[in-house]
């Protein structure tokens, strides 16, 4: 289960699990490492949940967020277990989808791999936040505009609507159940491929974005060094 930072990604694993993972309610991330559901059951099948931080920590860098998930994601595809899908947690009361949580759904794209996003359920949530008017509107600016998810689910990823009720939570995870098993490219690409971190999707679109940054603030920084001489 992936997400920004306050997505409610916790709330519905304990939700549908009857675990008691971490929930934050204030302005600090809750979940900085990844946590894992007591296993349960639906439908006859033993199910377990994966929470992780979202790209977007107070506490920690998006490097070393994508250095938890990816090392987390390699020890379980080295033990032979591979994930049934991914669930993207997105608000639909967020007022607008700025530049950060775009940035974090091209990570999560590319830590994913367009073969695996028919694997990808990407689920709004927050609906009793928000006019039900308003809601769709915003449901349909994401799933239609190429600046979100459209490009994603052109590719095969489904879009559905979490009610924080269990019954839509339970909606959910069966889609995800119904889907086969696949590997993250991710996990092929430091398993299999024998990659470097840095060497990944993820990597080397985290580190062209590093890279923007610094050259940003380099300009900035220089800007100031004017504007003080000027002064002085």
């Amino acid at each position: 289960v992936m997400g920004a930072t306050g997505a409610g990604k916790s709330t519905f694993i304990n939700l549908i699990s009857g675990s008691h993972l971490r929930v934050g309610y204030g302005l600090e991330s809750c979940t900085s490492e990844v946590q894992v559901s007591s296993p349960f059951l639906l439908d006859g099948k033993t199910i377990t949940l994966i929470d992780t931080p979202g790209f977007d920590d107070t506490v920690k860098t998006e490097a070393e967020i994508l250095r938890l998930i990816a090392d987390f994601l390699a020890a379980t595809y080295k033990e032979g277990r591979k994930l049934n899908g991914v669930i993207f947690f997105q608000r639909i009361s967020d007022y607008r989808m700025g530049g950060v949580a775009r940035k974090n759904f091209r990570l999560f794209r590319k830590l994913c791999g367009d073969e695996t996003l028919k694997n990808v359920v990407i689920a709004t949530n927050m609906w009793s936040d928000v006019a039900v008017e308003l809601g769709e509107k915003r449901e349909r600016e994401l799933s239609e505009s190429e600046l979100f998810f459209k490009p994603a689910l052109e590719k095969g990823a489904h879009l559905a609507r979490h009610d924080n009720t269990l019954d839509s939570a339970r909606r959910i995870v069966r889609q995800i159940v119904g889907f086969p098993t696949t590997a993250l490219q991710i996990q092929v690409e430091t398993v299999d491929q024998q990659k470097t971190l840095a060497q990944t999707a993820a990597g080397e679109d985290l580190k062209e974005e590093l890279e923007r940054l610094a050259a940003k603030h380099k300009e900035e920084l220089e800007g100031l060094r004017g504007e003080m001489e000027e002064l002085l």
